[in-house]
């Protein structure tokens, strides 16, 4: 034991003697370095204490500069490292990553169909809101009836105009987010011209104010002197007198049963007496001139109004004074297919001398024949209509009777029985030809422009279409409105749209036209601004839903 410890303390002691000896060296070593060579070792020492420094502060500021996303790039992919993780048996299972999540790309947002909240819908634009407008604008009676379109044509701005002119906006005729708006109300005011208002509306009423004898002067202005005619002319036909003419005056004013404030049944005078005079001349009047306004005189001038494109209301006003004084009034032919008090004063002449037995106030084919009769036996040209000569010697003393009345009411009640009726003589006259020939006077007009109140040659609405389509066929008819047209009784009526034939006159809520056959038409078209042919009439639901009846002229 004490060996032992002899040798331990002696390894000691000799292991301490070798380190002070290399401390000793170390010192003898660095005093005897030069000066110069000693301050290079501290340089060198000082730069390799520093490196480590210099670098922690680098790398420190570094990652105080880096952006949040990309320490956070940088932190995903540290955590999207293959992890190592003890499996079992203690082997090393490597789990990998999950792949990153594409970012979708972003749909572009589609742009927004035009319409009045996001553009101004002008003149020359096609657009499906168009519709919207016209339909609106025709509901509200600023247009006149028609199957809307998409374009926005002249009929429509100025439609727009008059509605912007009636509510105070600029009447620039554009449909902006205000007018839209001020349309689309709840209270959006009906068409209605009143007083301080301009324009060609106007001067159109005033006219016809004038030819009533309402008025004298025509102005364009709705002045003072207006709603004073417009008042008296309400108060005259049973309407409210506001001075105002809103739709339900303005459908009277056009009206066959508009009461004028002219000469009128029951009224007389020289004046009248020198106005039969000359419907007499002309072959309209079929009783003595006597100056008194009784029927004969009334169906005398509806007549002569009629068959000079008037109005046919039977009253004695301006425009058919004016034009019953001219020398280019037409005179009169009554013909197939006529009706009225004229025609049954003509049947009972024709009944009085022998040439026919029963009196309907219907031109039919028995009619017919008898005038045919009548002017063989007188000498006349034997055209089988009551014109200026034929009428003059029908009502004279010098009318020679039938040489038999016997034979001539054989003959008569050859003719269908039906020729009495208006009904089915229309029906059963018609022909091929005159359908033919109706049909190729209205396509020759294809492409004229609408013009409200127009009743050609060359420019139309729906009402004046058919009516110059009727008249240059040879069928005295006067212009009239969808409203008059709707009442008549004066051709065989229609009632289903499946029953037209070609030729027909099909009448709408509003709107008249021309049946083609095989469910087209023609007629001068508002939304389209021109005469135009329309196909799938009885299939389309605009159509069909405003169909009131159609009536067979041929």
């Amino acid at each position: 034991m004490q060996d032992n410890h002899h040798d331990d303390k002696k390894r000691a002691g000799r292991y301490g003697s070798r380190e002070r000896s290399k401390f000793y060296y170390f010192k003898t070593w660095l005093k005897n370095m030069k000066p110069a060579k000693k301050l290079l070792l501290i340089v060198g020492a000082l730069l390799i204490l520093a490196l480590p420094i210099g670098g922690s502060v680098l790398l420190t500021r570094a990652a105080a500069s880096t952006p949040k996303d990309e320490v956070a790039s940088m932190a995903l992919k540290d955590k999207s490292a293959i992890t190592l993780s003890s499996g079992q048996q203690g082997t090393v299972v490597a789990t990998p990553s999950p792949e990153p999540t594409p970012t979708p790309t972003p749909e572009p947002t589609p742009t927004p169909e035009p319409d009045p909240t996001n553009t101004v819908i002008k003149f020359g634009m096609e657009y499906s809101c168009v519709a919207s407008i016209q339909e609106r604008m025709m509901e509200l009676g600023f247009m006149e009836s028609d199957e809307p379109t998409n374009y926005y044509g002249s009929i429509t701005e100025n439609a727009v105009r008059l509605f912007q002119r009636q509510v105070g906006l600029p009447d620039d005729g554009c449909v902006g987010l205000e007018t839209w708006n001020a349309m689309c109300a709840d209270d959006a005011p009906t068409y209605t011209v009143m007083q301080d208002m301009d324009g060609q509306d106007v001067t159109e009423l005033q006219k016809r104010l004038r030819n009533l004898g309402y008025m004298d002067e025509i102005t364009g202005h709705f002045g003072e002197i207006t709603v004073e005619a417009v008042k008296k002319f309400q108060e005259n036909n049973g309407l409210s007198d506001d001075g105002k003419v809103g739709m339900k005056t303005r459908e009277i004013l056009y009206s066959e049963d508009a009461v004028a404030n002219f000469f009128k049944y029951g009224e007389k005078s020289d004046d009248i007496k020198e106005y039969q005079e000359k419907l007499a001349k002309l072959g309209y009047l079929t009783t003595t001139p006597d100056g008194s306004y009784g029927k004969d005189t009334v169906a005398a001038v509806k007549r002569f109004q009629e068959v000079n494109g008037l109005t046919a209301d039977g009253f004695l006003g301006y425009d058919t004074i004016k034009k019953l004084t001219s020398s280019s009034a037409l005179s009169n032919a009554l013909k197939l297919g006529m009706e009225g008090d004229d025609v049954t004063n003509v049947q009972k002449y024709l009944k009085k001398l022998g040439y026919l037995s029963k009196v309907t106030g219907y031109f039919g084919s028995m009619t017919e024949d008898a005038v045919k009769a009548f002017q063989k036996r007188n000498g006349l040209s034997q055209d089988g209509t009551v014109g200026k000569n034929t009428m003059n010697v029908l009502t004279s003393s010098k009318a020679k009777k039938a040489e038999s009345s016997s034979s001539s009411t054989s003959k008569s009640s050859t003719s269908k029985s039906s020729s009495s009726s208006g009904g089915t003589t229309a029906t059963s006259s018609a022909n091929a030809s005159s359908v033919e020939r109706f049909i190729d006077i209205a396509e020759s007009k294809l492409g004229c422009t609408y013009v409200f109140g127009s009743k050609g040659p060359n420019t139309f609405d729906c009402s004046g279409f058919v009516y110059w389509c009727l008249n240059q066929a040879g069928v005295s008819q006067g212009y009239m409105t969808s409203a008059s047209w709707a009442k008549s009784t004066k051709y065989p009526k229609i009632t289903s749209m499946s029953k037209l034939e070609r030729g027909d006159i099909i009448v709408y809520d509003g709107h008249v036209a021309i049946y083609l056959g095989g469910g087209s038409m023609i007629d001068a078209s508002s939304s389209k601004g021109k005469v135009r042919k329309c196909s799938g009439i009885t299939s389309n639901s605009y159509w069909t839903k405003h169909f009131i009846c159609g009536f067979r002229v041929f």
